[in-house]
């Protein structure tokens, strides 16, 4: 499985924090890989709407997430704005920034 993940916006936008980010739970640790996929599958993603949150008017400096899951032969891309409703996807949001974060750039 393939993840891509990337920030966008946010009040203190750094763009150099913001580089796309993309994990191949292939080249994962067994533990890890895990982790991802359950939740990605706990999220239900595939089933998930392209755009999963909707802003308030009047909302501005949000962060935007934007996540493409490959599988196989599927892929799905969502986009989703601070703050994440679905817990669930809020997770595994998380996940993909804390590692996006701690990755080399």
């Amino acid at each position: 499985m393939k993840i891509h993940f990337q920030t966008n916006g946010g009040f203190a936008y750094l763009p150099g924090m913001s580089k796309p980010f993309t994990i191949d739970t292939t080249n994962e640790n067994a533990e890890a890989a895990d982790q991802l996929e359950n939740l990605v599958q706990e999220a239900r993603f595939f089933e998930l709407p392209t755009h999963s949150s909707t802003l308030s008017k009047g909302a501005a400096d949000f962060i935007t997430y934007t996540v493409t899951v490959e599988d196989g032969p599927r892929a799905h891309t969502i986009t989703a704005t601070d703050p994440v409703g679905d817990e669930k996807l809020h997770q595994l949001i998380a996940r993909l920034r804390n590692l996006a974060r701690s990755a080399p750039h």
